[in-house]
C-alpha cells in the first residue's frame, strides 16, 4: 500500500510554494492536481509520472469530492506514492480534511504538508496587511459563494471596523454580499477590495467602498477584503505599477528550461509549459566504450546522466558527434572537441529513440494537455515557442488569435524579443 501526501501549492506564483512541498512533488508516482495550480509546479515531477487532472473549476460541471476520493484510495492501493496537489494551504476552504478521512477510513498512510494561503498572501502582495496597528484587531475569514450561508456576524457599525473580513470565492456574487453586508451592520463607506490572479504578475487589483466599487466578475480567480486596512493598498502595493505587469507570456519549451527572471523582474507574469520528457533506458554504459557516439543534442543530458551513473570516464569512449544545440550543451560542461553529427560515417554508434538502427539510450513522450492548460494560454498576450517545437500543441485549440514567435536553443536575445514585441527596449537590470 502506498503513502498519501496532501500537499499545499500555495496561491498561484511558484515562488510560494515551499521547500517541502517541492521534495515532495519530486517523489510522486501519483500526482493529483487541481485546477488553479501553477503548471510549472507539474514539471518538477520525475519522468513517468502520473498525472491526474482533477480540476474543480468555479460555475461548471466539474469532477465531485467523492470522485477525487475515490482515486486516492485507489491509487494508494497500487502502492503509489501519491501527492494530492491543492492551491493555498489544504485546510483552509481546501477540503483536504474530508480527503483524509476518507484515507483513515481507508486505513491508508498520509502526511499533510502545509501550504501558503492566499488568505495572508494574496492581500500582501496587493500592499494590504490584514492587521495594522491602531486600524483593527483581528481578522474574520469565510466563503461567499453562496450568499444565503454567508457566515458573518451581525455587527454594529462602531465594531465593524475593528476586524478585516477576507472573503473567499465571493467575486462572482459582490453584489448579493455587499447588500448582506450592509444589512449585518456595515456601513456604506467601508473600504472593500477585489484581487484577482493574487501574487501572479498580473495581479489586478480594484477597489472602492461598498457603495461605489466598479468591479465585474470576468471568471478570474480571486479573493475580497472588507476594512480600513483596504487604503493602505495605494501606499503598500507593490506589484501592479510596473511597466508591463499584466502582460502574460506562455512558453512552451522541449527539454531546456529558459530563463525569464529578467522579464519577470519588469513585471510579465511568463507561464512555462513543458511539451515533452524524456526517459531514459535502461543501458550497460561500458557498451559504448572505445567507440565513436553521436546523437541529437536534445540526449545530452541524458548520455551524460548515463556516464555518470555508470562511473564510465569520457575518456574511455571515442569521438563524439552532435548538432548545435548539442556542441552548446555540451561546452557548457566543458567538452569542446565534438564533430558534426551530420558529417558522420557508419563508424558511429548512433544513440537515439529507438528509431531504425539506433541504440536505444531514451525515448521522448509528449505531454497531454487538457482544459485546465488551455485556460492558462487562453489569457496570453504572447506565445514564445522555444527549442525544436515549430507549432503549438495540437491539442491545445485556442478561441482567439494569439501571436507567435519561435526561439531556438540556445535562446539568444529572448528577453529582447520579447521586449520588442510589447514595444520596449531591453536593458539588464
Amino acid at each position: 500500500m502506498g503513502k498519501v501526501y496532501i500537499v499545499g501549492c500555495g496561491p498561484g506564483n511558484i515562488d510560494m510554494l515551499t521547500v517541502a512541498g517541492a521534495k515532495i512533488i519530486a517523489m510522486a508516482d501519483t500526482l493529483i492536481y487541481d485546477h488553479l495550480i501553477n503548471p510549472e509546479i507539474l514539471d518538477m515531477a520525475k519522468p513517468g509520472c502520473n498525472k491526474i487532472y482533477v480540476g474543480k473549476k468555479p460555475y461548471v460541471k466539474r469532477i465531485s469530492q467523492e470522485e477525487i476520493n475515490k482515486i486516492l484510495v485507489s491509487e494508494s492501493l497500487k502502492g503509489n506514492t501519491v501527492v494530492r496537489l491543492k492551491g493555498g494551504d489544504p485546510f483552509l476552504f481546501g477540503r483536504g480534511g474530508e480527503e483524509i478521512e476518507e484515507l483513515i477510513r481507508n486505513n491508508i498512510e498520509y502526511k499533510i504538508v502545509p501550504g501558503v494561503s492566499a488568505l495572508i498572501s494574496v492581500p500582501e502582495f496587493a500592499g494590504i496587511p490584514l492587521t495594522h496597528r491602531n486600524v483593527n484587531h483581528g481578522v474574520i475569514v469565510t466563503t461567499g459563494n453562496s450568499i444565503e450561508n454567508l457566515s458573518i456576524p451581525y455587527c454594529q457599525k462602531s465594531t465593524c471596523s475593528m476586524y478585516t473580513l477576507v472573503i473567499f470565492m465571493g467575486a462572482y456574487n459582490l453584489k448579493g454580499l455587499i447588500e448582506k453586508l450592509l444589512l449585518s451592520g456595515y456601513s456604506n463607506d467601508t473600504p472593500v477590495a477585489v484581487i484577482e490572479n493574487g501574487t501572479y504578475n498580473h495581479q489586478k487589483t480594484f477597489t472602492g467602498t461598498l457603495e461605489d466599487i466598479d468591479y465585474t466578475y470576468n471568471g478570474s480567480p480571486s479573493i475580497i477584503v472588507v476594512g480600513n486596512v483596504v487604503n493602505y493598498h495605494s501606499d503598500f502595493q507593490f506589484i501592479e505599477n510596473r511597466k508591463y505587469s499584466g502582460k502574460i507570456v506562455t512558453v512552451f519549451y522541449d527539454f531546456y528550461l529558459p530563463s525569464t527572471e529578467c522579464l519577470e523582474n519588469k513585471g510579465f507574469t511568463v507561464y512555462k509549459i513543458r511539451e515533452s520528457q524524456i526517459f531514459r533506458e535502461k543501458i550497460d554504459a561500458k557498451y559504448l566504450s572505445g567507440k565513436n557516439i553521436a546523437f541529437e543534442g536534445k540526449y545530452v543530458e541524458t548520455v551524460l546522466e548515463l556516464f555518470k551513473s555508470s562511473m564510465l570516464d569520457l575518456r574511455k569512449i571515442g569521438e563524439i558527434a552532435t548538432d548545435r544545440i548539442g556542441k552548446e550543451l555540451l561546452k557548457s560542461y566543458g567538452i569542446f572537441d565534438v564533430k558534426d553529427i551530420s558529417k558522420i560515417d557508419s563508424s558511429y554508434t548512433k544513440l537515439a529513440d529507438g528509431k531504425g538502427d539506433d541504440v536505444p539510450i531514451a525515448r521522448l513522450r509528449k505531454a497531454n494537455f487538457n482544459d485546465y492548460i488551455q485556460d492558462y494560454i487562453e489569457k496570453s498576450d504572447l506565445i514564445v515557442l522555444a527549442g525544436t517545437s515549430n507549432s503549438i500543441p495540437e491539442d491545445i485549440k485556442i478561441s482567439r488569435k494569439i501571436p507567435v514567435i519561435r526561439l531556438e536553443y540556445p535562446y539568444d536575445n529572448m528577453d529582447g524579443r520579447i521586449m520588442s514585441f510589447f514595444g520596449g527596449c531591453y536593458e539588464e537590470n
